[in-house]
């Protein structure tokens, strides 16, 4: 507390010295260093290039303007190393402005930008990146905003990572000390990941089977361009979320030269590649590739940990091939193997509980990678056509031995998910106020899933799920953007859904409404109904009381969902702005257990662990469940060197079994507050480096947890909660502190970046609650963990 406080008071002391400088305190003259700022402006809706649009730098008259070419290409040269904001304008278009450009040397700065058309006669309306954080696509209704790569670089505590960074938002609570987020009160689980356009598979490394989050992210924020994060109000073209959704993007490959970054650090070693296949071409490759540092240290003979070294690697691509004739073809993916091996040690006499004599063996491997091909028409129509193969394969193996060291199996599950997916889209401008999207997806759901458990009841090896085979569902989406007058504009549609296995159709409109009561302020609205799959390992798991594969009375349907956000939005200048949203959220044909005296619902779990639990059964689509809360940001985009958002949400989180009764979600920790600020310096003898601080504070009430029968739990060595008070126990507030410091040196062709970032600064141990430990035989209370420092070392030409 006593460090955000310095921090905010120093930002506030600056904003006050700022005000009383010239608007461009840099000299010029100071600046020796230089880079290139080039890229692509495109019509928002028809997403033609422009041709004849000005290009200028706000606040740098020394530096030339450029006008776009007849394929909307632009380049600055020469531009001052550091902040920059840019302007792009044109006749009949809405001016647009991108503040805080970072330019640094050795890498020439791509950016690609949309301009909407001046559609009324109002005032000229300037559109500011920083004003609002606008998510990119034009459907979106409520609830989204965009994000930077460069944003996700700078936050404490983020590791480069979106998910991290996203817990910083309103309406978004940490899911613990990993990236899994909990969006709304709802599941972590129900968090939806997209890239270019098309759903993946779970990014990140040692993600449970069926879970959205994981230890490590896979994505490398070097091949990410700015991207959309949405907490609710989808547009109809969105499936297969109820609740967060992560829209990301690739950039393109630089075009003119090759470029390369090579970093180290404690999350790993890797390199970023990235230039043109030929000179003068206009096919770009990007590559980038991580190993785990701690897996080399072990490698070279360094003990790292007697817990198991996480070993790791990922790749991420964008290979870009536009034509003259047939449009773009991109191939881009994403992928990581993963896995964690814990021996035990082999002196028995050093057994302290249970599990120090297990062998346990984790693995996690996963990827995406698809086709895609836009091909513009006119410059009224455009359709973008993607075809997409995702897997993963999540296994785990733990052996219990003897005092001869002897296996004896105790748990083996291996889950393979294999989705061949195809997503194509139609985009119609009909005028200058309307426009009209359209599409289809489809996936074909391959499947092998195999789970035993040591049962002690029957003293022998118990079969969870053994399931293979395939599925599908298909999605059907229409959607229209109208601009009804000056101030109001209606985004509606239609999404289908058809799932093959429970043969079940889901029909959702969506509505959302956007009222610009002044320049400066907006009242939105946004409703709908939506579905997500649960895991399919759920849909398959054996009924515990038959001990019969899959014998639902029904085949299980998607978890669907009502929901409605109401929103105000006002602005203060380019920079800062205040928001707040309203929202009620209705959860209905939730799987939960058949036996109402089992208040099971899987609105309570993050994944599929719960099928090895004594609380699952049978489950039946007949569960319900409720969100609602209202939320509250105060965010200053980086500006005059520094920037801070602050965030409250109040919330309540209630799920309904079969027996009718009323309970807290597991997640229902009824508010949080967020408080993330940072301040940058620019440092040097000529000014040309960068030193940054940031600072973020968590404070989240408690998770909710069940009481335990303490004498059911010792007599059957295994946790046995009380049914009738299910979540009816508060864990301790969860409260963290994260901190990171970076340093950029800029000299004549590279560029240097240092970043120093902690979670959990002060190494608080937050609980999550009261839990039976087999391996002790005792209770005790539950705990994420302490401290974990990073450090990372970027080399950029």
């Amino acid at each position: 507390m006593k460090i955000l406080s310095i921090l905010i008071l120093a930002l506030l002391l600056q904003e006050m010295h700022a005000q009383a400088q010239h608007k461009d305190s840099t000299n010029l003259n100071n600046r020796v260093l230089s880079e290139s700022i080039k890229g692509t402006v495109l019509d928002k809706g028809s997403r033609l290039p422009l041709a004849g649009v000005t290009i200028k730098l706000i606040a740098n008259a020394a530096i030339k303007t450029s006008i776009t070419d007849q394929n909307g290409t632009f380049r600055l040269t020469g531009v001052p190393l550091g902040r920059q904001t840019l302007q792009a304008s044109m006749t009949g278009y809405k001016p647009l402005v991108l503040s805080e450009i970072l330019v640094t040397s050795g890498k020439e700065n791509i950016l690609s930008m949309e301009m909407e058309p001046q559609t009324n006669n109002l005032n000229e309306v300037v559109v500011n990146s920083n004003s609002g954080k606008k998510p990119l696509n034009q459907m979106a209704m409520t609830s989204g905003r965009s994000f930077s790569p460069e944003e996700t670089n700078r936050y404490a505590g983020a590791f480069f990572d979106p998910a991290r960074m996203a817990q910083s938002f309103p309406g978004v609570v940490a899911g613990g000390d990993d990236n899994e987020i909990i969006v709304r009160g709802n599941s972590p689980k129900s968090l939806q990941w997209r890239l270019e356009g098309i759903e993946i598979v779970n990014p990140n490394h040692f993600g449970a089977e069926g879970a959205a989050g994981g230890g490590i992210s896979m994505l490398n924020t070097t091949v990410l361009s700015t991207s959309d994060f949405y907490t609710g109000g989808l547009a109809a073209e969105y499936g297969n979320a109820i609740s967060g959704v992560f829209d990301l993007k690739f950039r393109k490959g630089n075009t003119d030269k090759r470029e390369y970054a090579f970093n180290i650090g404690v999350l790993g070693a890797g390199a970023t590649l990235e230039g043109p296949f030929k000179k003068g071409g206009a096919a770009s490759y990007l590559i980038s590739y991580r190993y785990s540092s701690l897996s080399l240290l072990e490698k070279a003979g360094v003990e790292v940990s007697d817990a198991g070294t996480p070993k790791y690697q990922d790749l991420s691509f964008n290979f870009v091939f536009p034509t003259k004739k047939t449009g773009t073809f991109s191939l881009f993916g994403i992928g990581g193997l993963g896995k964690v091996d814990q021996i035990a040690e082999r002196d028995h006499t050093k057994w302290e509980e249970r599990m120090d004599g297990y062998d346990m063996r984790m693995s996690f491997n996963a990827g995406s990678t698809g086709l895609k091909h836009v091909y513009i028409a006119n410059n009224k129509l455009y359709f973008n056509n993607i075809i997409s193969i995702s897997a993963s394969q999540s296994s785990n193996t733990t052996d219990t031995l003897n005092t001869s060291y002897l296996p004896a199996l105790e748990h083996k599950d291996k889950y393979t998910n294999i989705a061949l997916r195809y997503a194509g889209s139609l985009n119609y401008k009909l005028n200058h106020s309307n426009t009209i999207r359209t599409g289809v997806n489809a996936s074909l759901l391959k499947y092998n899933l195999f789970a035993i458990n040591y049962d002690k009841e029957q003293q022998g090896l118990k079969e969870l799920i053994n399931q293979k085979g395939n599925t599908s569902t298909y999605d059907a989406f229409i959607q229209l953007k109208s601009e009804l007058t000056s101030t109001l504009t209606l985004n509606t549609g239609l999404h289908t859904n058809y799932f093959v296995l429970s043969k079940s159709w889901s029909v959702e409109p969506r509505l959302g409404l956007n009222w610009q009561l002044t320049p400066d302020q907006t009242l939105s609205l946004g409703t709908g109904l939506y579905s997500r799959l649960e895991p399919l390992s759920y849909y398959f798991a054996n009924d515990e009381s038959t001990s019969k594969p899959g014998k639902h009375t029904k085949p299980l349907s998607p978890t669907k969902s009502a929901q409605a956000v109401l929103g105000y939005e006002k602005l203060f200048g380019a920079n800062f702005k205040f928001k707040t949203e309203v929202y009620y959220q209705h959860l209905y044909d939730v799987p939960v257990s058949a036996d109402p005296s089992i208040n099971f619902s899987l609105l309570n779990v993050s994944d599929n662990s719960a099928i090895s639990s004594t609380d699952y059964r049978q489950l039946v689509n007949k569960g319900t469940g409720k969100n609602y809360g209202i939320e509250f940001s105060i965010e200053k985009s980086l500006s005059k060197g520094y920037y801070f958002i602050a965030s409250s949400s109040l919330f309540d989180s209630k799920f309904k079994a079969l027996s009718g009764k009323e309970f807290n979600t597991t997640f229902n920790t009824r508010y949080v507050g967020n408080l993330l600020a940072g301040k940058e310096w620019t440092t040097g003898k000529k000014k040309n480096n960068l030193f940054g601080l940031n600072a973020k504070l968590i404070y989240a009430g408690g998770r909710k947890y069940s009481p335990i029968l303490v004498e059911e739990s010792f007599r059957l060595d295994e946790e046995v909660i009380d049914q009738n008070k299910i979540n009816t126990l508060t864990a301790e507030p969860y409260i963290r502190v994260d901190f990171s410091s970076s340093y950029r040196i800029n000299s004549k062709k590279v560029s240097h970046l240092i970043i120093l970032d902690i979670q959990n600064l002060l190494n608080r141990e937050n609980t999550v609650g009261m839990h039976y430990n087999f391996s002790k035989r005792v209770i005790e209370a539950q705990k994420w963990t302490g401290i974990i420092p990073t450090i990372n070392y970027r080399i950029e030409f």
